[in-house]
């Protein structure tokens, strides 16, 4: 499995105007081709009298895909123009369909892949890309006394607990990036001095959190 890939926090959709022509541009994260392909056809459906349903998917991974149509308007100045915002980005795991409505008025070549372009990047960023990273999560059981403390440790290293529960002893839970897994399970243990029960209990893709905020 790939440590690292590019995608979308989740679905958006954006609306812009250029010379009496509509573009609706919706982006979404992606899975596999079927979810892609349900996706493109999922905005026909929706807007079924719209002129153009111009699109473009990448899926990363082992082998990478990449898809993209002008539906009919000119070559190259549609699905091209929406496939190179994702991949100046570097999303590899989304797609985004632009809807347009042709309002009467031609474009021209430099028109349309400015407004494609254009209505393309404010989609993707509405759905707000993000980095996710491959994690595992670990359950852990510690004393009361030291749960301050691991919780300090953990947010300096950008890693956040979840599912709290309170008994003898606190168990959480916290995903931790697969390469510092060890590193992270011995300064937990530290922490505790050795007095801690530490399980796998799954691997997956978690967003890796954003930057600080800068200092004012």
């Amino acid at each position: 499995m790939r440590m690292y890939y590019r995608t979308v926090a989740g679905p958006a959709q954006i609306e812009l105007e250029e010379k009496k022509s509509r573009f609706i541009a919706a982006c979404r994260p992606l899975t596999d081709e079927s979810e892609a392909n349900a996706f493109v056809n999922g905005i026909r459906q929706q807007y079924p009298d719209a002129t153009h349903h111009v699109y473009a998917w990448i899926l990363g991974g082992d082998n990478i895909l990449q898809r993209f149509s002008d539906d009919g308007e000119p070559q190259g100045t549609a699905g091209l123009p929406v496939l190179d915002v994702l991949r100046k980005q570097n999303i590899d795991q989304a797609g985004i369909v632009v809807t347009r409505y042709f309002g009467g008025t031609l474009l021209g070549t430099g028109g349309l892949v400015h407004a494609y372009g254009r209505s393309a990047a404010m989609a993707l960023e509405a759905a707000v890309p993000v980095t996710m990273q491959l994690s595992r999560t670990f359950q852990v059981a510690i004393h009361y006394a030291v749960l301050n403390r691991m919780r300090h440790q953990l947010n300096l290293l950008g890693l956040t607990p979840f599912d709290f529960v309170y008994g003898v002893d606190v168990k959480l839970k916290v995903a931790v990036p697969v390469d510092q897994s060890q590193q992270i399970i011995s300064l937990l243990t530290d922490i505790a001095g050795g007095e801690i029960d530490i399980e796998p209990v799954g691997l997956g893709y978690r967003p890796l959190p954003p930057p600080d905020p800068p200092s004012l």
